[in-house]
């Protein structure tokens, strides 16, 4: 099956041409860069050996010789961005969609680019420049054959998915692996047998393109098997067989982890959920740096406020899941667009100005919280509680910025926490120019980390000892939005559904004979850091 155009997306039904190589020299002969970095392997032959037969046969060159580059139509940009001499910029992610639920997400962040770029929107660029790479893996063929990444971006059929995109190829029915985590474990392990590296030769992404990311986002769910046993796995993989060996500093793996909800749909397969979360976290927390955990009753009321326009995700996502995964799409687009590179075009009509907020600096702070004690290889992921607030008011004061900080930590919290047990924080406050002249002044003065600090917010004032809550505020002019909006990340809070989930699994370990009690017992050692470092009381 002809492949549908990695820069503008495109399939071939679409295009006035016969091949992909038309296609591209035809409709994108204006944009070198673009086409260098997505299909650098035919660069030459398309330009150079093109260029060549175009000068003996008299005809103009379709990349219109020394003209300067166009990147100012997202069509033409392609998923790159590129400084004034022509060179990329490091991206922020490399996104893996791990599971049924993790591909639906992955999916809904591609539909999202896709949307902003269809509709020439500058906000394009967020994704355009944010994204290094991408990939879907599941064990499930069905799950990922109705996938928007396999039906459209790839056009796969189901013998390109059990070669690009099935975990433990060979090793079991390709239906996926039910409630059984040590399974996922077991066939996401066997691909890496015998010297085995799937990341080289098999799956569809690529070591080097992981290798540009400024950090790994691995997205999946912890309560079904694929989700919770595959996942650390790939992780830990990912650490030894394909990042750079003999870094000071690794490159950061985050995981965004949707939780079990207390009651809804995953209620009905009871301790089996609350058993699978505790364990996936956990065994994650050993590989990821940071995890960032959704909850779909929370997603479920942000989304009546936080609706990015997706176009198809109705189509591709289960109908229950497609305005819950809105609200997490749009925290990791105001995650991405806080230090993408946005331009290289001085010229641009879209400029993202403030505070860079790289990877590094949501959980990097954190690590130092840790007890001394702790060996290095015991400590666990930092857990950042997400929460995304919109203030739709153009009066700004300090009234209106505790509302927002109100409905932000309060209201729109997407995971059930307590701020006022958090270590801290990471906010980035964003808005039209306009609005953001009035918020700079309050954020230069304290205001806003007073407001953030308060009783009925974090509560850094009843903190004693010699730690202390510390709250980072960043801020950006994010042009075209109506709205001024909140993005937030807390450290290490209490959880409550996860403090459910913990007791239900330690009654389990302490009184259950069964299998699962056993399997349980078995990692054990994996949980207890974990828990132990969340809440303020655990912070030393």
């Amino acid at each position: 099956m002809t492949e549908s155009c990695e820069i503008c997306f495109t399939a071939p039904g679409d295009w006035e041409a016969d091949s992909i190589e038309e296609h591209v020299l035809n409709a994108h002969g204006d944009a070198q860069p673009s086409v260098r970095a997505i299909y650098g392997d035919r660069f030459e032959h398309l330009f150079e050996e093109g260029a060549a037969a175009a000068d003996a046969a008299g005809e103009p060159d379709p990349a219109g010789g020394d003209a300067p580059t166009d990147l100012g139509g997202a069509e033409d940009m392609g998923p790159v961005s590129m400084d004034d001499d022509g060179e990329m910029y490091g991206r922020k992610w490399f996104l893996i969609g791990i599971g049924g639920a993790g591909n639906n997400i992955v999916d809904a962040v591609l539909m999202r680019r896709d949307t902003l770029a269809r509709n020439h929107e500058d906000r394009a660029r967020i994704w355009q420049g944010g994204l290094a790479g991408y990939g879907l893996l599941n064990t499930n063929i069905a799950e990922l054959e109705q996938t928007y990444y396999a039906k459209e971006l790839k056009g796969y059929s189901r013998n390109d998915l059990l070669s690009n995109s099935i975990i433990g190829f060979g090793k079991h029915g390709y239906s996926g692996m039910g409630y059984r985590w040590s399974n996922g474990a077991k066939v996401a392990a066997a691909d890496f047998a015998d010297g085995g590296n799937p990341f080289r030769d098999r799956w569809d992404m690529t070591s080097q393109d992981i290798r540009d990311a400024q950090a790994v986002m691995l997205v999946h769910s912890v309560t079904k098997g694929t989700g919770c046993g595959a996942t650390p796995v790939i992780a830990e993989k990912l650490r030894e067989e394909v990042q750079e060996s003999g870094l000071v500093i690794d490159q950061a793996i985050l995981s965004s982890v949707v939780i079990p909800s207390e009651g809804g749909q995953q209620s009905a397969v009871g301790g089996r959920a609350k058993t699978n979360g505790v364990i996936g976290l956990s065994r994650i927390s050993r590989s990821a740096d940071a995890i960032i955990p959704f909850n779909n009753d929370h997603l479920r009321r942000a989304s009546t406020d936080i609706e990015p326009r997706i176009e198809g995700i109705d189509r591709y996502n289960p109908p229950e899941f497609a305005d819950l995964n809105k609200p997490l799409v749009a925290f990791l687009e105001a995650f991405t667009m806080s230090s993408t590179p946005q331009l290289t075009d001085r010229d641009a009509t879209m400029s993202i100005r403030g505070s860079v907020f790289d990877v590094a600096d949501s959980f990097r702070l954190v690590e130092d919280k840790y007890p001394h004690d702790m060996a290095p290889e015991e400590r666990p992921a930092v857990v950042l509680a997400p929460a995304l607030g919109r203030l739709r008011s153009d009066d700004i004061s300090r009234s209106s910025l505790e509302l927002l900080t109100r409905n932000t930590l309060l209201q729109n919290r997407l995971a059930d926490f307590d701020p006022s047990t958090a270590w801290g924080g990471n906010f980035m406050i964003y808005g039209p120019e306009e609005q953001m002249a009035d918020v700079s002044e309050f954020v230069t003065d304290g205001t806003l980390q007073e407001v953030l600090n308060g009783e009925e917010f974090l509560d850094a004032g009843s903190r004693s000892g010699v730690e202390t809550v510390d709250v980072q505020v960043n801020q950006l002019v994010i042009p075209y939005l109506d709205d001024v909006f909140m993005w937030g990340t807390l450290w290490n809070p209490r959880m409550p559904s996860l403090e459910s989930m913990y007791e239900h699994a330690k009654r389990l370990k302490d009184e259950g004979q069964s299998v699962q009690a056993e399997d349980i017992r078995d990692v054990w050692n994996e949980v207890q850091p974990l828990f132990d470092c969340l809440g303020r009381s655990n912070m030393l």
